[in-house]
């Protein structure tokens, strides 16, 4: 059994999130990583395989709605709004969609047991092998360095403009004053 690395999936949605900056998050992460749920109660109770039916377009299903309650309640007990733009029911909706689909996607390429289109088929190993299992982990943290480095990039440019901004709104001030 191969023993499930949640973390990985993160690099998706932190690249995701650099480059469609409008998108939420919270929904966006907690998506990547929340259908391994089954995957720990599988792994804690011995069951196999690890990956259940949960894995699928059915886990994606069942799981939107929780991930954007969470990710809705992060945002009021942590008042995100402050960091992050206001949260918006369709677009935490999307972002938690985006986010457990990439998670079911994937696990398909590494794991045999994953039914990606249940229910609607019963058909697993759809993507089984089209990369292989180090590949898919490189891309992964490929994903989450470039998407840490852009969301850096984009952190320094709109620190400056802000000083920028400041810098010229004091001469402003100084010149009406004169």
């Amino acid at each position: 059994m191969k023993m499930p690395f949640t973390p990985f999936h993160l690099g998706f949605g932190v690249f995701v999130f650099s480059v469609l900056i409008f998108l939420d998050p919270i929904a966006l992460l907690l998506g990547t990583i929340l259908i391994d749920i089954e995957a720990f109660m599988r792994l804690i109770l011995n069951i196999n395989p690890l990956h259940g039916i949960l894995h699928s377009m059915l886990g994606v299903i069942v799981f939107f709605i929780p991930t954007v309650l969470m990710s809705w309640g992060c945002y009021k007990i942590f008042k995100l709004e402050k960091y992050l733009r206001k949260f918006n029911w369709g677009i935490s909706i999307v972002s938690s969609l985006i986010g457990l689909f990439s998670h079911v996607f994937f696990d398909s390429i590494i794991y045999p047991e994953v039914m990606m289109f249940y229910p609607f088929s019963n058909k697993s190993g759809i993507l089984l092998g089209a990369i292989s299992e180090r590949m898919d982990y490189y891309l992964l943290v490929i994903l989450f360095s470039a998407g840490t480095i852009i969301l850096g990039i984009r952190f320094v440019v709109k620190r400056y403009r802000n000083r920028k901004e400041k810098g010229n709104q004091l001469v402003d001030q100084s010149t009406q004053k004169n």
